[in-house]
C-alpha cells in the first residue's frame, strides 16, 4: 500500500513540473530548436529585424524551411496600413548565403521566402539567419501615444518552436519608465495564455523569453506604447506614394498609340454610306472572291461550297446525290467534270483543278481530310487577285494579328504583375491589354476601292433580300434563280432567296423545277421548304468535307510529348 501511494505521489509531482522543452530523440520531422529575433526600432517608424532560426529535421531528408510574413497591418475593420518588407539577406550563422525563392501574394498580403534548394537535401540541425527591413511598422493612430504592436514570431508556423527569445532595441528616449508593455501569447486571439513575461534591459531594450515549446498555431505578440514625437511617422517616398498610380499612364499611352495606329493603318476611307440595291453581281466576282471582300480577308467554310455550286451552275461540273444506305445512312455526293475550259475566276480555276486532280469523277467523301491542303493556295489566289485590283490591303490582317499577339503578352504581364510586383501596375497592364484587344477588331482596313465595292456588295445582298420589290427586273432576265443561288449560300440567306423566288415565280415554277447541274433528288415531289433543305444540306456537306483535316493522334508514330487527353501535374516541397 505504501508503494502504491509513493508511485501516485511521484506521478502527481511530475504532472506539476512546468512544461519545459526537452531534447528530441529519433527525430524525422522539422521542428525549430531555437528561434532568436533581434529587432531595432528606428526613428523613421521602420524596423531592422534579424532572425536566427535553428531548425532540426533529424534523420529525415528535407530541403529547407518557409518563412511567411504579412505586409499589411489591420488597424480596424475599415482601416489598414501597408508595411513594406525589404529582404537584406538569408544566410547561415556564418554568413554563408543560402538559396531561396521569394514570392509576394498580393491577395493575402503576405511575403514568403522558400529557403533551401530543390536539388539539395539536408538533414539534422540547420542554421538560418534572415535579415530584413520593415517600413511603416510603428503605429501613430492614437492622439495620446505611439505604439509598436508586433507579432514577434508569427502564429501560423506549422512546426513547433522549442525555445524562443526576442530583443527589441528602442531609441534611448524610450525606456521602461515612460513606456507601457503588454504581451499576448498563445493561440490566435488569446490574451496571455502562455504567461510570457517581458523585461527592460539597459533601460531601452526589451527582452522577451519563452523556454517552453510553442506548438503549431501559438505565437507571442508585444505591445509597447510610448510618448509621441520620439518616433517620426512613416513618410513614403514619392514613388511609393504616387508611383503605383503612375502605372495607369501606361494605359493612357497605350490608348493614345492605339488611336494613332488605328487612324493611320486601320480606319476605313470615308465613302458615301448610302446602300442602294445592286441588280448585278458586283465586278462579276466569284463567290469566294466576293466572300473575301465581304469579310476583309477572312476565309469562311461556305465560300468553298458556294464556289463549287457556282461552278456547277456555270456547267463546269455536275453534282449527283448518292443516297446513304443502312440504319446509320449518310448521304454522299458525286462530282463529275463537264468542261475543261478555263474559268474566268483564277481562284475558281484553282478550285476546279484541285477537285479533279485524281480524275474526272470523284466522291465528296474521298476528299475528306485531304482537300484542306489545297485551301491555302485557293485562298491566296483569290486574295492576291483582290489586292492587285486594290480591293484589299495586304497588311490589313497583319496589323490585326499583331494587335492580338501584343494584347495577349500585355495581359500575361498584367497577371504576373498582380502576383509578383504591384497591384496598380497589374491592373494597368490588364486594362491596356483589353484596350489593345478591342482595337484589334478595328485594325482591318479597306482601300477606297474596297470600301466602295463593299457598299455595292451590301447593295447586291439587299437586292436579293428584297427581290419581290423588283419583279419586272426578274421577268426581264433568265435563270436568275440559279445564277444568284451561290451568292445566297455565301450570304447565308439560301432559304430566304428561295422564298423570294417562290413569291415571284410561283409554286408552279418549283413544281417542275429541276436543275441540270444537280441529280439524284426528285425535286418535283418537294415543296419549297424541301428544295431549300436539299440545297442547304448539300452546301453544308460540301463545306464540312472540303475544310476537314485529320485529328491529332498518338498512333502510328504521329503523336508528341504533351499531346492527347489528360495531363497536368503536381508535387510538393
Amino acid at each position: 500500500m505504501k508503494k502504491i501511494i509513493y508511485i501516485l505521489f511521484l506521478l502527481c509531482t511530475v504532472s506539476l513540473i512546468p512544461n519545459h522543452s526537452f531534447a528530441r530523440d529519433n527525430v524525422d520531422y522539422w521542428y525549430v530548436k531555437d528561434f532568436k529575433t533581434q529587432i531595432i526600432v528606428n526613428r523613421d517608424s521602420s524596423l531592422d529585424i534579424t532572425e536566427n532560426i535553428t531548425a532540426d529535421c533529424g534523420s529525415a531528408q528535407k530541403h529547407g524551411i518557409f518563412r511567411v510574413l504579412p505586409t499589411r497591418q489591420i488597424l480596424s475593420s475599415t482601416k489598414n496600413i501597408e508595411s513594406p518588407i525589404e529582404l537584406i539577406s538569408i544566410t547561415d550563422f556564418n554568413n554563408n548565403k543560402i538559396d531561396y525563392i521569394s514570392s509576394n501574394d498580393r491577395i493575402s498580403h503576405t511575403l514568403t521566402w522558400k529557403i533551401g534548394n530543390e536539388n539539395k537535401l539536408v538533414s539534422g540541425v540547420n542554421y538560418y539567419k534572415i535579415k530584413y527591413h520593415v517600413k511603416n511598422a510603428v503605429r501613430h493612430n492614437s492622439s495620446d501615444f505611439d505604439e509598436l504592436y508586433w507579432n514577434l514570431n508569427g502564429n501560423f508556423w506549422d512546426i513547433p518552436i522549442d525555445n524562443f527569445s526576442a530583443s527589441i532595441a528602442f531609441p534611448e528616449e524610450i525606456n521602461k519608465d515612460n513606456s507601457q508593455t503588454n504581451i499576448y501569447s498563445g493561440s490566435f486571439s488569446a490574451n496571455n495564455g502562455l504567461n510570457v513575461m517581458g523585461n527592460f534591459e539597459n533601460n531601452s531594450t526589451l527582452k522577451v523569453d519563452y523556454s517552453k515549446t510553442l506548438e503549431m498555431g501559438e505565437g507571442i505578440t508585444v505591445s509597447v506604447t510610448f510618448p509621441k514625437n520620439v518616433i517620426n511617422p512613416y513618410v513614403p517616398t514619392f514613388w511609393e506614394k504616387y508611383g503605383p498610380y503612375f502605372s495607369f499612364l501606361i494605359t493612357i499611352l497605350v490608348l493614345y498609340f492605339c488611336i494613332k495606329l488605328w487612324k493611320k493603318f486601320g480606319q476605313d476611307p470615308k465613302i458615301n454610306p448610302t446602300i442602294a440595291p445592286e441588280f448585278e453581281i458586283p465586278e462579276k466576282l466569284s463567290p469566294i472572291e466576293m466572300g473575301f471582300v465581304y469579310t476583309d480577308g477572312i476565309l469562311k467554310n461556305n465560300f468553298i461550297s458556294a464556289s463549287i455550286i457556282n461552278l456547277a451552275v456555270n456547267k463546269f461540273l455536275k453534282i449527283k446525290k448518292i443516297e446513304g444506305k443502312g440504319i446509320f445512312k449518310k448521304d454522299d455526293y458525286g462530282l463529275t467534270m463537264l468542261s475543261k475550259k478555263s474559268v474566268s475566276s483564277k481562284s475558281e480555276q484553282e478550285l476546279l483543278e484541285a477537285l479533279f486532280e485524281s480524275g474526272d469523277q470523284i466522291k465528296l467523301s474521298d476528299l475528306k481530310d485531304k482537300f484542306y491542303t489545297n485551301i491555302p493556295l485557293i485562298s491566296d489566289t483569290a486574295k492576291n487577285f483582290l489586292i492587285s485590283k486594290k480591293f484589299l490591303v495586304s497588311s490589313s490582317r497583319t496589323w490585326q494579328i499583331s494587335f492580338f499577339s501584343v494584347a495577349f503578352l500585355v495581359a500575361v504581364g498584367g497577371v504576373l504583375s498582380l502576383i509578383f510586383l504591384n497591384l496598380q501596375l497589374g491592373l494597368a497592364l490588364l486594362l491596356s491589354g483589353l484596350i489593345i484587344f478591342i482595337f484589334s477588331f478595328f485594325m482591318t482596313r479597306r482601300t477606297e476601292e474596297g470600301a466602295e465595292l463593299l457598299r455595292k456588295i451590301n447593295g447586291f445582298k439587299l437586292y436579293m433580300e428584297t427581290a419581290e420589290k423588283y419583279r419586272q427586273r426578274f421577268n426581264e432576265k433568265e435563270n436568275i434563280f440559279e445564277k444568284f443561288l451561290p451568292y445566297a449560300i455565301l450570304f447565308g440567306i439560301t432559304s430566304l432567296w428561295i422564298k423570294k423566288m417562290k413569291d415571284i415565280y410561283g409554286e408552279k415554277y418549283f413544281a417542275t423545277y429541276h436543275p441540270i447541274w444537280y441529280a439524284g433528288a426528285n425535286f418535283s415531289n418537294f415543296d419549297i421548304d424541301s428544295v431549300s433543305n436539299e440545297i442547304s444540306q448539300m452546301s453544308s456537306n460540301i463545306s464540312s468535307t472540303m475544310t476537314s483535316s485529320p485529328s491529332s493522334s498518338g498512333s502510328g508514330g504521329g503523336g508528341f510529348s504533351g499531346g492527347g487527353g489528360g495531363g497536368g501535374g503536381g508535387g510538393g516541397w
